[in-house]
């Protein structure tokens, strides 16, 4: 079994919370996971003076756990990349954890000024020769959405070639999709006709006040093994987890975290005749 940490959108330089990110820091210290996976947008403008500002504690994560990060749209802009590449990592990278059977791979969805992602051929072609290797656990990890939650706000702000993305993770039986973005918790299975299943799966802010309605900032600890998976939120203020979503032989149950949009709608007095 492998057990993951999964953050994203810390947007340190704009509304980041410091109580939080040493709550985080803390978290993973008591749980030593096996990886921990930033789905981007670390920084809020791009700015080198951000970047070096947040190292400090990149480097207390990295002391404890193995680390793997891609780039957000917020990270690259005003030609952040350049920085993202130099203190925290590559736009693109793999993670081998082979006492574990584990494989993570995680790709640069994100432009410069452009809201909205893109994986292209090359990336394509780049990914499909990672997971060409016989490991149990395959995850990938990308900034952007490839399917649209709900709750989420109606930004056009998915991956344009998702079409593509989705058939991949078909062909190449991957088992989990790590997101985050529009700073919403969610999760979707997809069983595929070969018997295998792919779960995407979101993550809210963890470690700003960037929240949607009254969300709390919240991360994900993941535990995967040989196609069961069980995902927790955990509220970056309290630590407390709430189980999201279990799978195990194939099937899949959805924990609902909170109402959703119809059901608000409903129970709106607004359309009230």
């Amino acid at each position: 079994m492998v057990e993951l940490i999964h953050i994203s959108d810390l947007h340190y330089g704009s509304e980041f919370r410091e109580d939080l990110i040493e709550n985080i820091i803390s978290y993973i210290d008591k749980t030593r996971p096996d990886a921990v996976i930033c789905t981007g947008d670390i920084v809020h403008k791009g700015r080198v003076v951000q970047f070096k500002k947040f190292q400090p504690y990149l480097d207390r994560i990295r002391e404890i756990s193995n680390f793997i990060a891609v780039p957000g749209n917020h990270d690259v802009k005003n030609s952040g990349i350049i920085f993202f590449e130099k203190i925290i990592g590559p736009r693109r990278s793999r993670l081998l954890l082979e006492d574990k059977d584990t494989i993570i791979v995680g790709v640069c969805s994100a432009r410069d000024d452009m809201a909205e992602g893109r994986i292209g051929d090359e990336q394509l072609d780049w990914l499909g020769r990672q997971f060409n290797k016989n490991l149990e656990n395959r995850i990938m990890a990308l900034h952007h959405h490839l399917i649209p939650i709900p709750m989420s706000g109606q930004k056009f702000t998915t991956v344009r070639d998702a079409g593509e993305i989705l058939e991949f993770t078909q062909l190449f039986e991957i088992d989990l999709v790590l997101m985050g973005h529009r700073h919403v918790p969610h999760a979707y299975t997809i069983s595929w006709k070969n018997s295998s299943s792919t779960t995407f799966l979101y993550s809210g802010t963890s470690t700003s006040n960037k929240v949607r309605a009254d969300d709390s900032p919240s991360f994900n600890r993941i535990y995967l093994d040989e196609g069961d998976l069980e995902v927790y939120i955990v509220n970056s203020t309290n630590l407390e987890e709430t189980l999201l979503l279990e799978r195990k032989e194939h099937h899949t149950e959805f924990i609902r975290p909170r109402k959703t949009r119809i059901e608000h709608l409903l129970a709106s007095s607004v359309w009230d005749e």
